[in-house]
């Protein structure tokens, strides 16, 4: 058998997709991978460089280091062998609009075709006495090495009544850090809205939710920070990702000058008021839940001191809630709750990059929270 163990994985993926074989089986698949990600990686940097890695694997380093950084991060670990977070694809092609958005900036400076994706509701919106027969809007925004079309996933089935909008990443990234984008994101984002309103009368611009995974997440925090207009955003919902410690430090926000700097100089004054839900598993070994560095150079913070920072944003003055006194929500789910700040923390036992086997519960929470906070 010559296969590598990369290509077996990925067979062993699709093999799953077509099968239909259960999300806590995908779930088994990742934490092997992880498992084999963290018996090779010899010197516990968090990253796997060419020496690393198996002779086999070796001769294909270069497709799974998606960024070309000369490392191998466990996100494109997991994404090489088919075991990063997925969600199957429900909306037939036919329900999806491409639209794309042109922006120059210095790595394209003849102007690069940005994409985004729009899933339309199969019925009309319903009118009652707080809308007036208009769609909410929610964002979905990938994580690192992600698909805008693949991302929309399920979320048509969860709000039937939503348009669903998934915009592609530059590079297949979300500029937060060191990624190899440096692409200007949060124009970008005003930039979708004003063409929603345009090509979509019927969508409510001021009913937006987003809903981001890890570098997606990222993108979240970035827009919650630096948005200097409300936009509508009603809820956000950051998932397996928390604040860069560049981005909040000395009770201040921060944000950067430079979309081509990982420097964080420029003090920030985040507008508005949200819904927040932070969801972060204990055993992710992407962006850990206690903190500190993801590969060698973004630092975060714990995932509950950033549920604590965004509370604070957002009119709370205590001290952070005690790691006791969450609330069970079953075996797996623990939930921390600032309500007069409308901050709300998911803990996810045992919680891989993934969320593991509560991530359907998890998903469901979600669907619940946004539908609960819209007017």
């Amino acid at each position: 058998m010559t296969r590598t163990l990369y290509w077996y994985s990925i067979s062993t993926f699709l093999i799953a997709l077509v099968t239909g074989t259960s999300s806590s089986c995908l779930a088994q698949q990742a934490s092997r991978q992880e498992r084999i990600f963290s018996s090779w990686d010899k010197n516990r940097d968090g990253a796997l460089e060419r020496s690393e890695v198996p002779p086999g694997p070796r001769r294909i380093f270069d497709k799974i280091d998606q960024n070309k950084d000369g490392k191998i991060s466990l996100a494109e670990h997991l994404a090489g062998t088919g075991s990063a977070p997925s969600r199957p694809q429900t909306a037939t092609d036919s329900q999806f609009q491409q639209h794309t958005i042109r922006q120059v900036w210095p790595q394209e400076p003849s102007g690069f075709n940005r994409e985004f994706f729009v899933h339309v509701p199969a019925s009309t919106p319903q009118s009652n006495r707080a809308t007036t027969n208009r769609w909410p809007i929610t964002f979905v925004f990938h994580g690192n090495g992600g698909s805008a079309q693949r991302t929309i996933g399920k979320w048509p089935r969860l709000f039937t009544d939503h348009l669903i909008v998934s915009p592609q990443g530059y590079q297949r990234s979300w500029n937060i850090s060191n990624e190899k984008s440096k692409a200007p994101d949060v124009e970008f984002f005003r930039l979708i809205l004003q063409e929603l309103t345009k090509k979509y009368p019927q969508a409510d611009t001021s009913r937006i939710s987003l809903i981001g995974f890890s570098n997606g997440a990222g993108y979240i925090y970035r827009l919650l920070i630096e948005l200097e207009e409300e936009a509508g955003i009603i809820n956000a919902v950051p998932i397996v990702s928390s604040l860069l410690e560049d981005q909040y430090h000395d009770g201040s926000f921060w944000k950067r000058s430079d979309n081509s700097s990982s420097d964080y100089d420029l003090q920030a004054a985040p507008n508005g008021k949200r819904h927040i839900l932070t969801v972060h598993g204990t055993a992710d070994r992407v962006v850990p839940y206690q903190g500190g560095m993801r590969g060698r150079t973004a630092k975060h913070l714990s995932a509950q001191e950033t549920a604590h920072a965004l509370a604070k944003l957002q009119g709370y003055r205590g001290p952070r809630l005690p790691d006791d006194q969450g609330k069970p929500l079953g075996p797996d789910i623990i939930r921390y709750n600032y309500p007069e700040a409308q901050v709300t923390h998911l803990k996810i036992i045992n919680g891989s990059h993934g969320l593991g086997p509560a991530g359907q519960k998890a998903h469901e929470l979600v669907r619940d929270f946004i539908r609960n906070n819209l007017p």
